[in-house]
C-alpha cells in the first residue's frame, strides 16, 4: 500500500494496487478505482484534510490512544 497527499490539491491517494483500473466508483468525497476482479487499486479522498479531522474525532478514545501511541513509538 501507498500513500501520496496532494497538499495544493488536499487529495489523499492510497494506492492498494498496480494493477489496472477496470471500473470507479465516487461518492461524496472519496473515488474507488478496481481492477477487472473487483478488487480495490485506490482510493482518492477529496478534502482529505476535512474528512481526516471529522474521521478522528468520532474514533473511540481507546483506538485513538492506540493509533497515536503505535506511531510515536515507530518514529
Amino acid at each position: 500500500m501507498k500513500l501520496k497527499y496532494y497538499r495544493k490539491d488536499d487529495i489523499l491517494v492510497i494506492r492498494f494496487s498496480e494493477k489496472s483500473v477496470d471500473d470507479s466508483f465516487d461518492s461524496d468525497n472519496l473515488i474507488l478505482e478496481i481492477d477487472k476482479n473487483k478488487a480495490p487499486v485506490s482510493l482518492e479522498i477529496l478534502h482529505a484534510s476535512d474528512f481526516l479531522k471529522k474521521q478522528t474525532r468520532v474514533l473511540p478514545e481507546d483506538v485513538k490512544r492506540d493509533i497515536f501511541q503505535s506511531s510515536q513509538t515507530a518514529a
